[in-house]
């Protein structure tokens, strides 16, 4: 009986050290959803993982942002991407998706498009 006891007690104290979880898990966009970051958060965690491993990380089409204005008709939506592209340029602080991708300057630049 005390030989029982022992082997159940010791595989009890052990199996805490069998619910460890790896790296790959836990920087995965599931878990990181579901511990509660933010999904910029975990943007940045993807595109960080993306650039160590020497990949290039492609923003999931569900998370890019679709204008209401666009419609069927070619020249309405090349007005607007007209439009969109000019106030992108004098607007500094505008998301550009390339957060972490290109090389800050203090000045604006034709190159910054």
């Amino acid at each position: 009986m005390k030989k029982f006891l022992l082997t159940v007690g010791i595989l009890a104290l052990s199996l805490p050290a069998f619910a460890g979880i790896g790296v790959k898990e836990s920087t995965s966009t599931e878990y990181l959803k579901n511990y509660g970051l933010s999904s910029d958060t975990v943007k940045f965690v993807q595109l960080n993982k993306a650039q160590v491993n020497g990949e290039t990380y492609v923003t999931p089409i569900s998370e890019r942002r679709q204008s209401r204005l666009y419609t069927n008709s070619e020249i309405w939506n090349n007005i607007v991407d007209g439009t969109v592209y000019f106030f992108n340029y004098l607007d500094p602080a505008q998301d550009r998706d390339e957060f972490m991708r290109h090389d800050i300057r203090p000045y604006v630049n034709v190159h910054d498009l």
